[in-house]
């Protein structure tokens, strides 16, 4: 009986697939992807931004012009051929030339007053958590100070001392003109004077939140291994904080950002609203919101056009400030 003889082939080594590890940061992006609506919100501040940065492109009138079309015209009035999209004001100023020069002040304003607060608390934080001791002591007394008075009647006094008077507060030139130039202020008067005061008086009532949440997030940086190694090594305090305490407590420091800016956003429009903060002709949301709603018994239409700019500005940020707290945050799975 004949038999067939099968060849013997080589057994081959399973080849192995090399898989292109994501970073921590594009996991993030990933995870921030996934919120709806953080990235509607996203989307919002991002078409507000860019018209308030194109304002004199799509602005089809002056600033500050006072048209001959009657007051509180409705929307979409033409006037000698000409189209208010939004209507007029008190004074038949173009409402929608008003509120792109409106949004890319108030936006800018709390953009500073944000950062700056936020830079200050972490570092006072940093040093606070880092150093312990007398700084500890001395940084914390001055939060526990800060918290302890009433934010928001201070802040009107001081607001509307300085607002008043604002060669009180020696701002340097070159402040006035960058100011002047980012935001389109005119150099007559004591606009830009104004705009300076209100982003220190909102930075000096604003770090207090970041300096506390800096400060619990390094005192737990800090008693960790690797810190313990790099200062063995005989790296130095700066290094340690900026290169391995700073980046590793700073992802909760995004999250308290972005609803500062929020915060930031509410209190210059509530200052504005009052009449001690940014006040007419500069226009914000808040003195449009102002001047809205002494004759919205007549016009009830009137305080929408600034007022859904405010509402839509503070929830997107807050939505994204809810994103990032989720996209952070290694124990949600998403």
């Amino acid at each position: 009986m004949a038999t067939t003889s099968v060849p013997l082939t080589k057994p081959t080594a399973p080849t192995l697939v090399r898989t292109r590890s994501e970073s921590q940061w594009a996991i993030v992006l990933r995870r921030f992807r996934k919120h709806r609506m953080a990235m509607i919100s996203l989307g919002v501040l991002l078409l507000i931004f860019l018209a308030s940065l194109m304002a004199p492109i799509l602005a089809p009138f002056p600033r500050d012009a006072v048209g001959l079309a009657p007051r509180f015209s409705p929307p979409l009035t033409v006037h000698n051929g000409q189209m208010h999209w939004l209507g007029t004001d008190h004074v038949g100023r173009d409402f929608f030339t008003r509120l792109l020069y409106a949004a890319r002040i108030t936006l800018s304003v709390s953009f500073f007053a944000a950062t700056f607060a936020t830079l200050i608390g972490m570092t006072l934080g940093a040093l606070a958590g880092y150093f312990r001791g007398v700084v500890d002591s001395v940084v914390m007394r001055i939060v526990e100070f800060m918290a302890s008075i009433p934010d928001f009647p201070i802040l009107l006094i001081i607001a509307a001392i300085l607002a008043s008077r604002p060669e009180s507060l020696p701002i340097p030139g070159f402040v006035l003109d960058a100011m002047g130039t980012l935001m389109l202020l005119s150099p007559v008067g004591n606009e830009r004077a104004q705009v300076v005061v209100i982003i220190v008086v909102l930075t000096a009532f604003g770090w207090i939140s970041a300096a506390r949440l800096m400060r619990g997030m390094v005192l737990s940086v800090r008693e960790r291994d690797f810190i313990e190694a790099t200062r063995a090594l005989g790296a130095s305090n700066a290094r340690i904080i900026l290169r391995h305490v700073v980046p590793n407590a700073f992802p909760p420091l995004v999250v308290s950002y972005t609803l500062s800016l929020a915060g930031a956003l509410t209190a210059e429009t509530a200052l504005s609203f009052l009449g001690i903060g940014i006040t007419d002709p500069t226009p914000t949301w808040g003195n449009m919101l102002q001047f809205a709603t002494n004759f919205m018994l007549v016009n009830p239409w009137v305080p929408l056009i600034p007022g859904l700019p405010v509402v839509l500005a503070s929830l997107a940020f807050n939505f994204i400030g809810d994103g990032l707290r989720d996209a952070l945050d290694p124990r949600l799975k998403m």
